[in-house]
């Protein structure tokens, strides 16, 4: 070996190791909260109303902008106001922009077969990543165009994609599978409850000579009525496990923040940042020596 041109090799960087992951922390913090569930109950049934459900997400993004800070409080106890309504006004603006601009990207990509579908999908999922860091460095910088700064957000999203895949993905994903396999359970069963109700009515009008329409009506609301009262209440249930996913989603996105992409605490200056929780480590993701 020549030692004149020899070259050591230079270390690589390697990824901090922590004492939990993302969503485990969201998690943990949830549960600090007293009274935790009622919470999300609340939240969930908020965000069945239109418009004023705008306030959920302004609730979690203000909660969990407080880690990089080095906060950690419980869940505020108050729900709707100005600035939560606002916030979360600017993330629905966040998501509608990139929803079109996926929805465009799919249909073109929809004339290819196949590849173009899988590709489309991909987009999605790209897409829904992107809204989230988005809404986080929203918050961050207290404005709408800090959202929007693309370039940065493309630079600090892969600094840890893994942890952000898991972080923005997988609550969503398991909610909706949750919720679909039960749901389907629960329609199901209301509308065979509705069919076995309605049975004998439709036994003595195939018997009849003539139907009137108050027989029909009166076997259409045997069936409908069980069923819609369960669509209602799966629909309500949907909401409840959506929020919960949220959640996990936007706190465990506070502590992406904190330990990924720091110097978006910057982006409030000179506004007053959070100040830390007395017994809280000033970077909540400080990683196991």
């Amino acid at each position: 070996m020549d030692q004149m041109n020899y070259t050591a090799p230079q270390p690589q960087p390697t990824q901090p190791v922590y004492a939990q992951g993302c969503l485990g922390a969201a998690w943990a913090d949830i549960k600090a909260t007293p009274g935790y569930v009622g919470k999300l109950l609340v939240l969930g049934l908020i965000m069945c109303v239109p418009i004023l459900n705008f306030v959920v997400l302004g609730y979690l993004l203000h909660w969990s902008r407080e880690v990089p800070f080095g906060g950690k409080t419980p869940m505020p106890a108050k729900y709707v106001t100005g600035k939560n309504f606002e916030f979360g006004f600017y993330a629905f603006v966040i998501g509608l922009v990139v929803g079109l601009i996926v929805g465009v990207a799919g249909m073109i990509l929809g004339v290819v077969p196949v590849l173009g579908w899988i590709a489309y999908m991909a987009l999605a999922l790209a897409g829904s990543v992107a809204i989230s860091l988005m809404e986080m460095r929203m918050i961050m910088g207290y404005t709408l165009g800090d959202g929007f700064n693309v370039k940065d957000i493309w630079q600090v999203a892969r600094r840890n994609v893994g942890q952000l895949l898991l972080v923005t993905l997988v609550p969503g994903i398991v909610a909706t599978a949750i919720v679909s396999v039960v749901g389907g359970v629960v329609i199901t069963l209301a509308l065979l409850l509705g069919l076995g109700g309605a049975m004998p009515s439709i036994l003595a009008s195939s018997y009849a000579s003539s139907v009137s329409a108050a027989d029909v009506f009166s076997i259409v609301g045997l069936i409908a009525g069980p069923t819609l009262f369960a669509v209602l209440l799966v629909y309500v249930a949907g909401m409840i496990v959506e929020t919960a996913a949220n959640a996990i989603t936007v706190r465990g996105l506070g502590h992406w923040v904190a330990r990924y992409a720091p110097e978006w605490t910057a982006l409030a200056m000179p506004a007053a940042p959070v100040q830390p929780t007395p017994g809280y480590p000033q970077n909540p993701g400080t990683p196991l020596q």
